[in-house]
């Protein structure tokens, strides 16, 4: 494997490569509600349970998640690939002409549920840190569900993906 020099379009090429979990992070309350398709999203510790999201300080969800500190995240299943498109932006829908797509509730917290997710995790915001471009959301997990049916949604080298079993 040959190494290239690193700069911001070597990076992303590289990091097509690293298939991600595909997450729809929202927060608000009916009629207010914000979201986005996120795939920057991981455990954090498990005592007590947290999870960071990074999200771009330009989305529109980003100050809304400061604003309300709460937010959720919702695990996408294989055949929830509309609502990620949705949640993207590339179908132009924003704020909450997005929640009409899928099939939405409100959690304990009053954050943005989507039922069939693969999980679902409602998050009080503990802390988050600026960086150049994006911001660190730390969430402390207050409460949670899984299906234990259905795949993931992936996102890999551009393309939306489902997980298969790897072969013997």
């Amino acid at each position: 494997m040959n190494a290239e020099p690193i700069d911001s379009h070597a990076f992303r090429r590289l990091m097509r490569n690293v298939a991600g979990q595909v997450s729809i992070v929202a927060t608000g309350e009916p009629g207010q509600r914000s979201g986005l398709t996120a795939s920057a999203v991981c455990s954090l510790t498990d005592l007590p349970p947290m999870v960071l999201v990074c999200v771009n300080r330009a989305a529109s969800v980003h100050d809304v998640i400061i604003e309300n500190g709460v937010f959720s995240i919702n695990a996408l299943a294989s055949d929830q690939e509309a609502v990620a498109r949705v949640f993207s932006g590339v179908e132009g829908l924003r704020g909450e002409q997005r929640f009409s797509t899928g099939d939405w509730s409100v959690g304990e917290s009053g954050a943005p549920i989507l039922a069939s997710a693969v999980c679902q995790l409602e998050c009080r915001l503990a802390d988050y840190k600026h960086t150049t471009s994006h911001t660190v959301f730390f969430g402390a997990v207050i409460a949670g569900a899984a299906s234990q049916d259905g795949s993931p949604l992936l996102y890999h080298r551009g393309a939306y993906v489902e997980l298969a079993p790897a072969t013997p």
